[in-house]
């Protein structure tokens, strides 16, 4: 989310008329979940993908019509049998996307826009609502919300003050979901459905010691869209060279690395230490932040002495039970490079798992 709001204010801040097309519903084995999205500009030119071959450029071709007529649209693709060959897809399903032209000549869309954007890259949490009107208008006035933690909303979509409540309590229950059909319990005296797509900031991955595992995994998480913080006492082993992928580099005493930190719910933290006496540090640091995933490298011997010792200075069984250790997934791996991925997959596991819980 937060690149592709990235290239749509690049786009409209340069003039540039666009069509959104977003996967609203998914059946079957379809190539992208629902939330996937992309825009296409009035040359057939695109960013992103929502699964490609001929059924993306199916998509891209509507999608131009739509741009050029002003006018939303809703379009439905059955993706089985004799369709599938049509797409050169192996896989089935059906998909609703959703075409919106969005005019770089309205003010409002851009500083919508502009705003959300803001959110993704850590100015709080947001919830961007889209009237989902098939035929409407091109221009976002009217059909667009966008509703912030603690600030104005922005945008002009005629909603009284119940819904804005209501949407209020859909802001707070958001932060770990997805993209998701308007499901409050006023949904029926709306006169179209909404798309809300909650905003939030990147999830941050805390790799916590600078070996060959994790000079190895650095780049997996950064090529799946995580930022990446690396900690490590010894200059020599955290450091730029080895992390040119990094947005920080924490050369701390393990002991006290998190003393004075709020990593928040977004953040991933991997415990890759160079022994267990740090890990065992590390982790009990780890268990007092509200993360969303913490991993620990390790034996199921080494994971058990440690468990121990920290049930013996208070941390509930409950607490330990829910770290990730051995950390990754169970693929065998043996060399730096193998758990890398198997740890990087855990990671985007974990992470679509939580995203999931509120798919359309």
């Amino acid at each position: 989310m937060r690149d592709f709001l990235a290239a749509v204010i690049q786009e409209l801040a340069q003039g540039n008329d666009l069509c959104l097309a977003t996967i609203i519903g998914q059946k079957g084995s379809a190539p992208r979940s629902a939330g996937s999205r992309f825009f296409v500009r009035p040359d057939g030119g695109f960013w992103g993908t929502i699964g490609g071959g001929n059924f993306e450029a199916q998509v891209i071709e509507k999608a131009r019509q739509a741009l050029a007529r002003g006018r939303t649209e809703l379009m439905h693709y059955r993706l089985m049998g004799a369709d599938v060959a049509d797409t050169e897809m192996i896989c089935g399903g059906d998909l609703d996307v959703y075409l919106d032209p969005v005019t770089a000549s309205d003010p409002e869309t851009l500083a919508l826009y502009q705003a959300a954007a803001h959110a993704a890259n850590g100015g709080g949490k947001a919830l961007l609502a889209t009237m989902l009107v098939s035929g409407g208008e091109s221009v976002a006035a009217g059909r667009k919300l966008l509703l912030r933690r603690k600030q104005s909303s922005l945008g002009s979509l005629p909603l009284d003050e119940s819904f804005l409540a209501a949407l209020e309590v859909d802001l707070g229950a958001s932060a770990e979901g997805g993209p998701h059909l308007w499901q409050g319990p006023m949904a029926g005296a709306l006169p179209a459905p909404l798309l809300l797509e909650p905003i939030a900031s990147q999830p941050v991955v805390y790799i916590f010691g600078g070996g060959h595992v994790s000079q190895k995994l650095a780049p997996l998480v950064a090529m799946a869209g995580f930022a990446l913080v690396v900690a490590d006492d010894r200059p020599e082993w955290a450091n730029r060279q080895r992390f040119p992928q990094a947005q920080a580099i924490w050369n701390r005493s393990l002991e006290t690395v998190l003393e004075g930190e709020s990593l928040g719910p977004e953040a991933y933290i991997v415990i890759v230490t160079r022994g267990h006496l740090y890990d065992k540090e590390v982790l009990a640091q780890a268990l007092r932040q509200n993360a969303a995933y913490v991993g620990m490298i390790g034996s199921k011997r080494k994971r058990a002495m440690i468990y121990q010792a920290l049930a013996g200075e208070g941390f509930a069984t409950e607490q330990l039970e829910a770290v990730h250790s051995p950390i990754g997934l169970a693929i065998g791996a043996e060399t730096p490079e193998e758990i890398a991925i198997s740890i990087a997959a855990e990671l985007v596991a974990v992470r679509a798992s939580r995203m999931g819980s509120r798919r359309l």
